[in-house]
């Protein structure tokens, strides 16, 4: 099993979707500062002793479903490392 650096995947925005990248990153920060926030992935990201060094990268997608694209990104890191990354809830 590979290792890798990514340790979430997730997505924000869409059609019908009101969550921002602005709001989701709230979140993830609202929960290392403390406070109780309803988005579970965070939860595992504060676990980790450098999660305050942690990168935050993302794509814009004007044209494409970022529920389609978050799907296929976890899909093909699953068949890169044989698991979802490590904040990732799921099977």
């Amino acid at each position: 099993m590979e290792t890798s650096p990514v340790v979430y995947i997730g997505k924000a925005g869409g059609p019908g979707i009101q969550a921002t990248l602005h709001s989701r990153l709230g979140q993830y920060l609202g929960f290392g500062a403390g406070k109780n926030v309803g988005h579970w992935g965070g939860r595992y990201i504060w676990q980790l002793a450098d999660a305050r060094e942690l990168v935050v990268c993302w794509r814009e997608l004007p044209e494409e479903s970022p529920r389609d694209v978050e799907k296929a990104m976890i899909r093909d890191f699953v068949a890169a490392h044989g698991r979802r990354p490590f904040a990732n809830l799921g099977n």
